[in-house]
């Protein structure tokens, strides 16, 4: 397992690529958004190799400053003095229901709406959350969460196995939506940006400046959709 990084700088030099570009996001991110943005930059940069890993926002943060990656994709500004955060995109909470429990083509639906409903709870740190959850539990009568997991794709597969109702981002609600669940945005809207983060002291590549145009254009058109 050490020889494996060595083995594949030796195999980049041999082939005389550039170094790769390192990217990590959030989960949510990870598996739509950037996977077709980077497909995208293959098609503009055919010869730059890129690295996609996976984590939540600390971790990013820790990984930045580290300089193990290079660009970091959140749905939330870890607000860090040594992190430069740049929106890329904006869009709304989506609550994920299964198929045929929301009314046919219902534009939204209201918070007061999920009194006493079931549903699935989000567990860790997410800065969404607790302000999120205080409006839940202020209904009347509160909504029942009985299982809680860890990311926002564990919650949706909640939802698919009958647990329940969850509320999710809009880039998890896509996906949902693909598979068949019911969705829809709350209202009053709760709304939520797309940050491109890296470490403040680095000059950002051409390429990765050419990755973030794909991005906020990939990002802004699937949340139009």
């Amino acid at each position: 397992q050490a020889l494996e990084p060595v083995q594949r700088l030796a195999s980049s030099l041999k082939q005389y690529l550039a170094p790769p570009l390192r990217i990590i996001g959030t989960p949510p991110l990870a598996q739509l958004l950037l996977p077709q943005s980077i497909a995208l930059l293959r098609r503009r940069l055919p010869d730059a190799p890129c690295r996609l890993l996976s984590s939540p926002t600390c971790d990013i943060v820790r990984s930045l400053l580290l300089r193990e990656s290079d660009l970091g994709l959140s749905l939330h500004d870890p607000e860090h003095p040594d992190i430069h955060c740049q929106p890329l995109a904006h869009g709304k909470l989506q609550l994920l229901a299964p198929h045929g429990w929301l009314q046919p083509k219902q534009k939204y639906i209201s918070l007061q709406d999920l009194a006493g409903q079931a549903m699935v709870g989000l567990e860790g740190h997410d800065p969404l959350s607790p302000a999120l959850e205080n409006k839940l539990q202020a209904l009347r009568p509160a909504p029942s969460i009985q299982t809680r997991v860890q990311t926002h794709q564990m919650m949706r597969s909640m939802v698919e196995a009958g647990e329940g109702l969850a509320i999710v981002d809009p880039f998890t609600a896509l996906g949902a939506r693909a598979g068949g669940l019911d969705v829809c945005p709350l209202s009053p809207a709760v709304p939520i940006s797309l940050y491109a983060l890296s470490y403040r002291h680095n000059a950002t590549p051409a390429a990765i400046q050419t990755l973030l145009a794909i991005v906020t254009e990939q990002a802004e058109a699937m949340l139009a959709s």
